[in-house]
């Protein structure tokens, strides 16, 4: 059995631990989104403020991490269990996918910060909620169906002394993805 801090699964364990900060990170940014355009302007800094904190979330964290699994889970999914290549596809996708409309959601929150008037307000707030809430759509989905595949194939298909060396891989890489994040 995996344990998180120590042993041959714990990068493989960080991995799958950020799917879950991810989930509840997802859920308080639809929260703020919700709440960004229906509480009105008394309350917009403090969801202005969530919804750019998530933002700084899924840009530092998210994409070390989805780096990471590009880099390292992935490959070494595909020499080792094949079959799995065009669900690697396909999340490999929805990763440059996710990075591109972060980039949409970062420009859509700067714009609306910027905005002053009442009518350029108002169209702003749409395009923050539309873009944020394809992210969380993308996320609700991508994050189940990756953990299903990718993150129990580690554990079905692969021998215990591959799942070691793909640790080893990814713990000799862990300070410049670390790096990286800060």
């Amino acid at each position: 059995m995996p344990t998180k801090s120590k042993g041959p699964a714990g990068e493989l364990e960080k991995m799958k631990d950020i799917h879950e900060e991810l989930f509840e990170k997802v859920d308080r940014l639809n929260h703020a989104l919700i709440n960004l355009r229906y509480e009105g302007k008394a309350n917009a800094g403090k969801n202005l403020k969530e919804a750019w904190e998530i933002l700084c979330f899924f840009e530092k964290e998210v994409c070390v991490h989805v780096e990471a699994e590009e880099k390292f889970l992935f490959p070494f999914l595909e020499a080792h269990v094949p079959r799995l290549s065009p669900l690697i596809n396909l999340f490999q996708a929805e990763h440059e996918d996710f990075r591109k409309n972060l980039k949409r959601f970062r420009l859509a929150l700067e714009d609306l910060y910027a905005e002053k008037g009442n009518h350029g307000r108002s169209e702003s707030i749409d395009k923050v909620k539309e873009v944020g809430t394809y992210l969380i759509y993308l996320l609700r989905q991508h994050l189940p169906a990756e953990e299903e595949s990718v993150y129990k194939a580690v554990y079905r298909e692969l021998h215990e002394e591959e799942r070691e060396e793909l640790e080893r891989l990814m713990s000799s890489n862990d300070g410049k993805r670390m790096k990286k994040a800060s």
